[in-house]
């Protein structure tokens, strides 16, 4: 079985390719637990609950015309859905080359942070609406 080195991940939010100004993605898939526990049974027992999905990114800023806080501002100072779409390579999707992605929104957002000499970074969370994050292979 091959293995995976991420040299070359896809990442697009509200319709702009950013992978080259992020590095580190991760992909949060989660549902809440249901305690369903009841006078039946000798131990615990749970229901999968609403999922609550997210993406956490961390973007290298940069502060040009269509690039990283260009984009990411509005989205959070807008209050405004858009999309994003996360893929391990930046090849075509396929049953190798998933794509997750889903309809996020921008609660929090960091512009500036750093100390002097440092690469200005600021890690984005994007929590997904609804259905949460979906995946994709064709």
């Amino acid at each position: 079985m091959a293995k995976l080195v991420l040299r070359d991940c896809f990442i697009e939010v509200n319709g702009v390719n950013f992978s080259s100004h992020v590095s580190s993605v991760t992909i949060n898939l989660s549902k809440d637990e249901i305690d369903t526990t009841n006078f039946g049974g000798d131990g615990r027992e749970r229901a999968h609950g609403l999922k609550d999905d997210s993406f956490e990114l961390t973007f290298q800023q940069d502060y040009a015309v269509g690039e990283v806080d260009d984009t990411l501002y509005p989205l959070w100072d807008d209050e405004t859905e858009f999309i994003v779409k996360v893929r391990p390579r930046s090849s075509a999707i396929s049953t190798s080359n998933p794509e997750y992605s889903a309809t996020c929104i921008l609660l929090e957002y960091t512009p500036l942070a750093g100390d002097v000499g440092d690469l200005s970074t600021t890690d984005v969370t994007f929590p997904a609406q609804r259905a949460g994050i979906a995946r994709a292979t064709v």
